[in-house]
């Protein structure tokens, strides 16, 4: 049995990763650590736990005791403050789902880009620190990783995403990212890992939903490889994926809800590809993603616990 702690236990991603963690048939949540809801039951934090569990948050905790640690923090450079203030047990595998430690994919370090899809292989193979991507990182890669795998990334891409609302200031329909955002430069490093030759923009614009969960985009760039050679490329690469699925329709953010999935659909207009996905931000894009990454790294079939059913909303 894994034995895991969480820091970080009071953000909203803290809490669903205790929902994926507690009905874990291989792990055993042993404490979770929120200094400022110290002593207060998980459940009167996070929702949906009532019934589910009755551990209760603890202080400060010395990572001295389990075998896997999750860094929840929700500020940017708390996951960095926390390591450096704790002396850890050299066996001890960590879990980051802020963005400190999202290493460049193409750089030495010790810290693994935890995106199965392009780097299972480290990670089954002695990862001991794995850093979670973002979630408008991980849609863009998940829609591109075929092309850049075969070097056809050769024209700009334009990212067109709908995702929730981060506030209810953000009103639907209202831009949040107009071009400039972090994960752009971190899904540039990614894909050059592929395609070194890959030197193109990634114009990145997305808009308030005015949902809780769920991120929506619409890729599109140029190329002359025909619609249905580029659907056996995308097969042939997430075939022995478990999580990745084309989808012959337009797919829905019900569909991926509450799960692990990614669901994508191929079209041509004219020259143009539009790569058009889904994803659940809250599970692909952070919970549901680190388990995927502790499954992994612990020489467990990647799908246990995370056979999730999608809320269909």
């Amino acid at each position: 049995m894994i034995k895991a702690g969480i820091v970080g236990g009071e953000s909203n991603a803290a809490g669903e990763l205790i929902r994926i963690l507690i009905n874990h048939p291989d792990v055993e949540l042993a404490w979770v650590s929120a200094p400022d809801e110290e002593g207060e039951l998980l459940a009167q934090r996070h929702r949906g736990l009532t019934g589910e569990t009755y551990m209760r948050f603890c202080g400060d905790k010395n990572p001295d005791n389990i075998d896997v640690l999750f860094l929840c923090f929700a500020e940017d450079g708390d996951s960095e403050r926390y390591l450096a203030r704790h002396t850890l047990p050299e066996n001890l595998k960590l879990i980051d789902m802020s963005p400190d430690f999202r290493l460049p994919a193409d750089e030495e370090g010790e810290w693994v880009y935890a995106l199965p899809e392009l780097n299972r292989k480290p990670l089954v193979r002695g990862a001991t620190r794995a850093a979670i991507p973002g979630p408008f990182a991980t849609i863009m890669l998940l829609s591109l990783l075929p092309m850049a795998k075969n070097l056809l990334l050769n024209s700009d891409i334009h990212v067109s995403c709908v995702s929730p609302s981060a506030s209810e200031a953000d009103r639907p329909g209202e831009a949040t990212v107009l071009l400039e955002h972090e994960e752009i430069d971190e899904t540039r490093k990614a894909l050059k890992t592929l395609q070194n030759s890959f030197d193109s923009n990634i114009r990145l614009v997305a808009t308030a939903g005015g949902w809780d969960t769920g991120l929506a985009s619409n890729i599109y760039m140029e190329t002359p490889i025909s619609e249905d050679d580029i659907k056996d490329l995308y097969d042939t690469f997430y075939e022995d994926h478990g999580f990745t699925f084309l989808s012959e329709n337009l797919p829905d953010l019900g569909e991926v809800r509450g799960t692990n999935k990614c669901l994508m659909h191929l079209e041509k207009s004219g020259n143009t590809l539009i790569v058009s996905a889904v994803i659940d931000d809250t599970h692909k894009g952070a919970a549901s993603a680190a388990v995927h990454a502790m499954n992994l790294m612990f020489g467990l079939q990647e799908r246990v616990g995370l056979m999730l059913k999608a809320s269909s909303r």
